[in-house]
């Protein structure tokens, strides 16, 4: 138990399909909090049951017999106004549901470690802002501040760092790399996201030089392609095709996952499927499945291509690691791949699974031992290292405007993508009419030149400006990316020289209220 008198500091991977919490020792190495059942992964599966909510293998269970009941892959829906299906009944937001996994995560934690206050989160790196403010939001639902949003690929690279120091050994050791410096690609395949990263590693100084990946590419997405291989072999056996049947459906994803499993380790898998009194027994060999599963690895070779070449600029020769993530780089065609792309063997020495939180919790300290938090309970020394610690970031998305040029509304990029952040830009507007109170702009994130192909992450309203304004006067209006990912604004009325009220209203966001009201739905539930 913790000392009394002080809450514990956590760091958390929120997964598509499992789910960690972690926390530094005393010694100042993270370690995994086992859940209620003494397993250090949660599945993050939400089954609901009028107030009784199951999360993890239970949930996921049980989701087989009444999948109406179960929300899965909830990250996948991260930033969307409502989840997918009705859960229980119910309409429930990806936000909402994602507490309920983070609060499981919070109380089974607090059973061994004492009370949780403060966490880190961890997110994909390419995920935008809209998906990062409903993470944290999540958060803040599960009764947790939230002390920063981190990607997943610097959580890794900052373990990875942790990791190294421990086989250096010695005192006062917390984050070196051997020698001083390495260049690495963290090449983060979970089971719904994945990531490229370079990053820069450097004793206590962690610079992340290019990032990008697809939030729709994942481990599921493999999974998926055995169930469309073993419905399609069904119905030309039997004339019907198991996979239309929402039940059915999710049994057979758990068919194809177990399957996937094993195709790691054998080299084939034997799939067993009874459905409406028929049966089909068939052999899918390691061939097949890589053979049907090409065109997404693929997309990673194309994406971790684009990522040191293009956008760091740099050559295979000059990357000293590569460094993977995420469960679903067990497979063997991922690393085989990789070998071949890149003329390096891939370093599996990381937990694939755990890294992530373990790089939270890391992260958590910094944040702890910089503030000079009384809730980082460590040697003086160590929390010296850690203050040490300057993590860099860039943004995996450009950050501009819609403008009209030539009678087409284009995005007018004011920070481009992978800028060191925090950034901010400025662009100089003017209003439309004289006398104009309010300029409304539409912020966007994306490359696209055409504003329609990018994300508008919502409307920035300038308001407040005073009276009698000319037309033409010119409002300049300042976009900036924090240290996380989020984006702020900021205004200033030229004609006067004084700062105008703006406030970015984002679409499907959670309010205070919002946030207050979903918390006290998710208290009330009695989460097992």
């Amino acid at each position: 138990m913790a000392p009394t008198g002080h809450d514990n500091l956590v760091g958390i991977d929120l997964g598509t399909t499992l789910s960690v919490i972690a926390r530094l020792d005393r010694s100042g190495s993270a370690i995994t909090i086992p859940n209620r059942r003494g397993d250090s992964l949660t599945s993050s599966v939400v089954y609901l049951d009028g107030n009784t909510a199951r999360v993890g293998d239970a949930a996921r269970v049980a989701a087989l017999h009444h999948p109406e009941k179960a929300a899965q892959r909830i990250k996948r829906e991260m930033g969307a106004p409502f989840y997918s299906r009705t859960v229980d009944g119910r309409r429930l937001r990806p936000e909402t549901l994602s507490a309920i996994i983070l609060r499981k995560l919070k109380l089974d934690a607090e059973r061994r470690i004492g009370p949780i206050a403060k966490a880190v989160i961890t997110v994909p790196a390419f995920f935008d802002d809209t998906r990062r403010k409903a993470t944290q939001d999540a958060g803040r639902i599960a009764g947790l501040d939230v002390l920063d949003i981190i990607d997943e690929p610097t959580a890794a690279a900052l373990s990875y760092a942790a990791m190294q120091a421990q086989r250096e050994g010695g005192s006062g050791r917390l984050l070196e790399i051997p020698g001083g410096k390495m260049t690495a690609v963290v090449y983060d395949l979970g089971g719904g996201t994945f990531d490229v990263t370079v990053v820069d590693l450097r004793s206590k100084r962690f610079e992340t030089l290019a990032t990008d990946g697809e939030v729709q590419l994942g481990g599921i997405d493999w999974d998926d392609r055995i169930v469309r291989w073993v419905a399609e072999r069904f119905k030309a056996r039997h004339g019907i095709d198991p996979s239309e049947d929402p039940k059915r459906r999710d049994a057979l994803r758990a068919l194809a996952e177990e399957s996937k499993k094993l195709l790691t380790d054998f080299e084939s898998a034997p799939i067993e499927l009874t459905y409406q009194g028929k049966t089909l027994s068939e052999e899918l060999a390691r061939s097949q499945f890589e053979q049907i599963t090409s065109d997404l690895l693929t997309r990673t070779r194309v994406v971790s291509k684009l990522v040191v070449n293009n956008q760091a600029r740099l050559a295979w020769e000059a990357i000293d690691r590569v460094l993977l993530v995420g469960g679903s780089t067990r497979m063997p065609a991922v690393k085989r791949m990789l070998r071949e792309l890149t003329g390096k063997e891939p370093d599996d020495c990381l937990d694939a699974d755990q890294v992530v939180a373990h790089g939270a919790a890391i992260h958590a300290g910094i944040l702890a031992a910089k503030a000079d938090d009384a809730d980082l309970v460590m040697a003086d020394d160590l929390k010296a290292e850690l203050r040490q610690v300057e993590p860099i970031a860039v943004n995996s998305h450009s950050l501009g405007v819609v403008a009209v040029h030539e009678g087409e509304r284009i995005n007018a990029v004011l920070i481009p993508k992978n800028t060191q952040l925090p950034a901010a830009a400025s662009e100089i507007f003017r209003t439309r009419y004289a006398a104009a109170s309010t300029i409304r702009v539409k912020v966007l994130e994306g490359e696209a030149p055409e504003a329609a192909h990018n994300i508008q992450i919502g409307e920035c309203a300038i308001t407040g400006l005073p009276p009698g304004l000319p037309q033409g006067a010119p409002v300049q209006v300042r976009l900036a990316y924090d240290r996380n990912g989020r984006v702020s604004v900021m205004a200033l009325d030229m004609t006067h020289g004084r700062f105008a009220q703006t406030e970015i209203e984002r679409q499907n966001r959670l309010t205070d209220d919002d946030v207050r009201r979903e918390a006290e739905f998710v208290g009330q539930l009695d989460i097992q």
